[in-house]
C-alpha cells in the first residue's frame, strides 16, 4: 500500500445511486440498465468502513510494540473492509459500461450515457485509492513521537532514580500510609513510567517492577497504619530500592 491516508479517502458523490437517478434523467430512466442496483451495494458496503481503523496514529502509541500491533489490525482491516469495495468498484465499472452500451442504442439515451460514463471514471479512480491507502506518513509520525518520548525519558530516568532513592529513605525513616503518599507513591510511578518507556530498561526489569503494582496501596492491599500493614510497605520498599539500584547501574546494548 503505497500512496495517500486513509483519511483522504472520501466516497465519491457519482457513485451514489441518488447522484446517478438524478443524472440519468428522465428520459434516461425508460431504459433499464441494473446499474442503480450495484451503486446501492457499493454504497452500503462503504458505509460499514471505518477510515479511522485504517490510522495507526489515530491513538497514541507509547511504545514501538504498541505500534506494531496497530499496523497490524490496520492492514488486517483493510484486507477484510477495504479490499471488498474494490471488488464493488470492480462491479461498477462493468454494470457502467453495459449502461452505457444499452443507453446509446436507446433514442433518449444518450444524456444517461454519459453520466454512466462518468460513474464509470469515477469507479475507476476511486478503486486506485482504494489501493493506494498508505500508513507509513502515519507510522512515521507515530515514530517521531515515541522517539521523542524515549529521549525524555533517557534524560529523566538517573533524576527519577535518585528521587526514589533520597524519598524511600526518608519513609523508611518514619514509615506510615501518610508518607507513603508523600514519598513512595509518585516517585515510585515516575520511575515506572521511565522504565515503561526505554525498550531496553523495560525488558530487563519492567516483569518485577510491575510487582509493585503502580505503588497503589488501595491494589496492593493495604489500608492502614497497623503493624502488619506497616511491615508490607517497608518490605515493598526496600524491594523496590534494590530494584533501582539495578536500575541505575544497568547500561543499556
Amino acid at each position: 500500500m503505497a500512496g495517500i491516508s486513509a483519511t483522504q479517502l472520501v466516497y465519491p458523490t457519482e457513485l451514489t445511486d441518488a447522484d446517478w437517478q438524478k443524472k440519468k434523467g428522465k428520459l434516461g430512466k425508460l431504459t433499464s440498465t441494473g446499474l442503480g442496483a450495484v451503486l446501492k451495494s457499493a454504497e452500503a458496503a462503504w458505509k460499514k468502513v471505518d477510515v479511522n481503523q485504517l490510522n495507526p496514529a489515530m491513538t497514541p502509541s507509547k511504545t514501538r510494540e504498541q505500534l506494531a500491533e496497530k499496523v497490524k489490525a490496520c492492514k488486517t482491516y483493510y484486507a477484510s473492509k477495504v479490499v471488498p469495495i474494490s471488488k464493488e468498484m470492480d462491479n461498477i465499472v462493468k454494470a457502467a459500461k453495459d449502461a452505457q452500451a444499452k443507453l446509446n442504442k436507446a433514442v433518449t439515451g444518450k444524456s444517461a450515457a454519459k453520466a454512466a460514463a462518468a460513474v464509470q471514471k469515477a469507479a475507476e479512480t476511486f478503486r486506485v485509492s482504494l489501493k493506494s491507502v498508505d500508513l507509513q506518513a502515519a507510522i512515521d509520525k507515530v515514530l517521531a513521537d515515541i522517539k521523542r518520548k524515549e529521549d525524555l525519558a533517557a534524560k529523566n530516568l538517573a533524576p527519577m532514580l535518585k528521587q526514589f532513592a533520597a524519598s524511600s529513605k526518608v519513609f523508611l525513616s518514619k514509615p506510615s500510609k501518610a508518607s507513603w503518599g508523600d514519598n513512595i507513591k509518585q516517585q515510585g510511578r515516575s520511575v515506572s513510567n521511565q522504565i515503561a518507556q526505554l525498550p531496553a530498561y523495560r525488558d530487563e526489569f519492567w516483569k518485577d517492577w510491575v510487582k509493585l503494582k503502580g505503588f497503589d496501596l488501595g491494589t496492593i492491599g493495604i489500608d492502614s497504619d497497623e503493624p502488619a500493614d506497616v511491615a508490607k510497605m517497608v518490605k515493598l520498599v526496600k524491594i523496590a530500592q534494590q530494584q533501582v539500584g539495578k536500575i541505575a547501574a544497568f547500561k543499556p546494548k
